[in-house]
């Protein structure tokens, strides 16, 4: 995994939720992000919902086929709360048709993508979310600093 090193020029090590109810894929998942990130697995949407209530994650990677709350409501859920609607989220699913994929992304998903997958690919799409979260960031850190200067500039007129 060449040039992987850049997923590490963050200055904390983001942190990851996992939630597959196949304890093979989390445990292979994990394994591959966690030189990387702070990797936290769930089973299950509920567990998730129970981690997110201790501190919010950097990014979910969710299955769409779970019993229980399947992933689909799960990020219906996850978008109409306040407190967890701007946490950027990645399907990696088995379920491989169009309609899936086109559902999960109208619903919010950053990403979807099917089982098997490149492990390099996953790292690389996770690191590019990632940023670009950065710098929405970084560019509302801005906005908020002109409109106080604008501000202050209008005040003095």
């Amino acid at each position: 995994m060449k040039n992987m090193d850049s997923a590490t020029k963050f200055p904390a090590q983001k942190k990851v939720i996992i939630v597959d109810d196949n304890v093979s894929y989390l445990s292979m998942i994990r394994n591959l992000l966690k030189s990387f990130y702070e990797v936290y697995p769930a089973p299950s949407a509920e567990r998730l919902f129970s981690v997110m209530e201790k501190f919010i994650p950097d990014i979910v990677l969710l299955d769409v086929n779970m019993p229980g709350m399947n992933g689909f409501k799960t990020i219906k859920l996850m978008k109409e709360n306040p407190r967890y609607k701007d946490i950027p989220v990645i399907f990696i699913t088995s379920k491989d048709d169009e309609n899936s994929a086109a559902e999960g992304l109208d619903l919010g998903a950053e990403d979807y993508i099917t089982k098997p997958f490149f492990g390099s690919l996953l790292l690389r799409r996770i690191m590019n979310i990632l940023l670009i979260e950065q710098q929405k960031k970084e560019l509302q850190a801005f906005q908020t600093e002109i409109k106080g200067l604008r501000e202050q500039l209008e005040s003095q007129r």
